[in-house]
């Protein structure tokens, strides 16, 4: 098979990538036990699960140098269908079952504010054949918010906590500088 001038091999079958990989099968796992009507606490700790694989993901391939394009891009696409579609699988799952408040749906959406304004950007860099930009420390941040907001949004859907509005908009505000970051990154990117 001829390589492509210019275009560097990538070994992409390494931990970081295999932990993108298995992020995403949890999250249809996530949303399928969403949609059985499962009981709240496993999807919440299986969806923590899923978060704390993006955390070591990350430090695996800086750390043993299994940094890759693909693990890059793969790691994107991993974060929105666990973010994206457990979020999306609980407003119409609960919508449907009449559980869930309009305080509920306003954390969800300022929760998700960074994929609101990014998915867009997102796409682009994921369909391109561009170099995905680093992960600035807010992005960072507001993936560690999301990950702590989400379950205590989805616990106070059923318990009905009522504290969860105050981590929802410190995860909007977080999220909000981390969406500009990567809008700029990503136009960058584009334009090189």
């Amino acid at each position: 098979m001829k390589r492509l001038k210019g275009v560097k091999k990538e070994n992409i079958w390494n931990i970081p990538n295999s932990l993108s990989i298995a992020r995403i099968i949890i999250a249809f796992i996530v949303i399928y036990m969403i949609f059985a009507e499962v009981d709240i606490i496993p999807i919440v700790v299986l969806f923590t699960i899923g978060m704390i694989t993006d955390f070591f993901d990350g430090q695996i391939a800086r750390n043993f140098n299994q940094k890759t394009e693909f693990g890059r891009k793969i790691d994107i696409i991993a974060d929105r269908v666990l973010l994206i579609g457990t979020m999306i699988a609980f407003v119409v799952e609960f919508s449907i079952r009449d559980m869930i408040t309009p305080l509920k749906m306003l954390e969800i959406a300022l929760v998700m504010t960074r994929e609101i304004f990014s998915l867009p950007f997102a796409l682009l860099l994921i369909l391109s054949k561009k170099e995905i930009p680093n992960v600035r420390f807010a992005g960072k941040l507001t993936t560690f918010a999301q990950g702590v907001s989400i379950p205590i949004i989805l616990l106070g859907i059923i318990f009905n906590f009522w504290f969860s509005i105050y981590f929802a908009i410190a995860t909007s505000i977080i999220g909000l500088v981390s969406a500009i970051d990567f809008m700029k990154d990503s136009l960058r990117a584009t334009q090189k």
